[in-house]
């Protein structure tokens, strides 16, 4: 799972990992793949890879992964799937071992791409066009396209299907009034209409779905304390004090699909992650996904979360590494990952392939084209902590939307300055 730290248990993966900011298609210019000298053989190596896990299942799947690049390439890969990721890999960094590949999340792209750790080898695995042109800019920095997308998870709106004919509703929610209203007819007998992440990285939908963004399409500067983004949160926290929408600890939950899962909502906002656990954890629940509904304007927006296939400078044996990262991004390849841990293949053709296999996933998939991720700025964690945690009182008119967007954008332009 991807965004928020409460979803920790059900994946190690990528908990606090994204990045790009505002248009998803801006255009991503990649350095020419002459410009990058690869070292070491491509057979007869010992690669190491590290990765954070959701489980047995993607541990399992990784690792059968690498045995077969492994035995097709006549090299072998030392797995590692870390208990404590983002540690192990920046001391293993510190001690001047690196893993050969590793999974990164677009928020660390800066941080390693400005301190000359990650080699930019993307354009010599396959084509731009060949993968999702947010995922593509998510990995782009000062016109390099530094590594490619691995996969990745899209917000979409969940609803419970039990509920949603018991209140006599019709088709799902397609704009905020929908949502709105839909949202006070499930409201009853101790359930909420919506709940909701108490975080950016769920909140953020909303400004996306009324014309809002993190950051200009130059990504120079930030762009919180906009109306667009006003509107959006103004809306979130009127929706909260009518009590047809609720965040997560209201409920005594520890995030949306939770809420979602024990009946408690009978709509949420999450990720495809949500599938899995649904199986595992609720199996009875009958529920359906749907894209976000538009904002005022009709435009449509979601969040996008991702990681890459990291590939180190330091590494000796880059011509192995990137051979790896070719199968690794395969087209059948992204399908095996798809079907084992449920994550959606980066590239185009994969992603398309695997929602028409599995219907479940068309909603997720279908908010790429226009999705937004959270801002890579160095030290923008801290930052969002801060308006995290002010979330939850917009239920109780404790927290002020036009302060929270001012102080958010005060806090993040400071990170810009030199």
């Amino acid at each position: 799972m991807r965004g928020t730290k409460v979803l920790a248990s059900l994946t190690l993966a990528g908990a606090l990992v994204t990045g790009v900011t505002t248009g998803a298609f801006a255009s991503a210019h990649a350095t020419p793949a002459g410009k990058v000298t690869l070292t070491g053989k491509t057979s007869g190596v010992k690669l190491t890879l590290m990765f954070g896990s959701s489980g047995p299942a993607e541990t399992a799947a990784v690792k059968a992964a690498a045995a077969a690049w492994g035995k097709k390439s006549h090299n072998k890969v030392d797995v590692i799937p870390a208990s404590n990721f983002t540690q192990q890999l920046d001391e293993a960094f510190a001690g001047g071992t690196p893993p050969d590949v590793f999974y990164l999340g677009s928020q660390q792209l800066e941080t390693f791409a400005k301190q000359g750790e990650l080699l930019p080898y993307a354009p010599l695995v396959a084509p731009a066009k060949d993968f999702y042109p947010a995922l593509v800019k998510a990995y782009t920095l000062d016109k390099t396209w530094y590594c490619v997308p691995k996969d990745f998870s899209n917000l979409a709106l969940e609803i419970n299907t039990t509920m949603w004919k018991a209140a006599g509703l019709g088709a799902p929610p397609t704009n905020w009034s929908q949502l709105e209203a839909d949202a006070k007819a499930l409201t009853r007998n101790g359930v909420v209409g919506l709940d909701v992440g108490n975080t950016l990285d769920r909140l953020g939908a909303f400004f996306a779905e009324n014309g809002g963004s993190y950051m200009n399409k130059q990504d120079t500067k930030f762009t919180f304390d906009s109306s667009q983004n006003l509107q959006a949160l103004q809306f979130v926290q009127s929706m909260a004090k009518q009590g047809i929408l609720a965040f997560p600890p209201q409920q005594s939950s520890g995030w949306a699909g939770e809420a979602f899962g024990l009946g408690k909502a009978a709509m949420a906002t999450e990720g495809n992650w949500i599938i899995g656990a649904m199986k595992s954890s609720y199996p009875s629940v009958k529920w359906e996904a749907v894209p976000m509904p538009a904002g005022p304007s009709g435009k449509k927006g979601t969040l996008t979360f991702t990681n890459c296939w990291g590939i180190p400078s330091a590494s000796k044996n880059t011509a192995a590494a990137v051979n790896f990262v070719k199968f690794l991004t395969s087209f059948a390849q992204q399908l095996k990952f798809a079907n084992a841990f449920g994550v959606l293949p980066s590239r185009n053709a994969a992603a398309q392939a695997y929602a028409k296999a599995n219907p479940s996933v068309a909603a997720f998939v279908a908010g790429t084209p226009y999705a937004m991720a959270p801002v890579p700025t160095v030290g923008f964690s801290t930052v969002q902590g801060q308006f995290d945690s002010q979330v939850a009182n917009l239920a109780t008119g404790g927290a002020d939307p036009a302060t929270m967007l001012q102080q958010l954008q005060s806090n993040a332009e400071a990170l810009l300055r030199p």
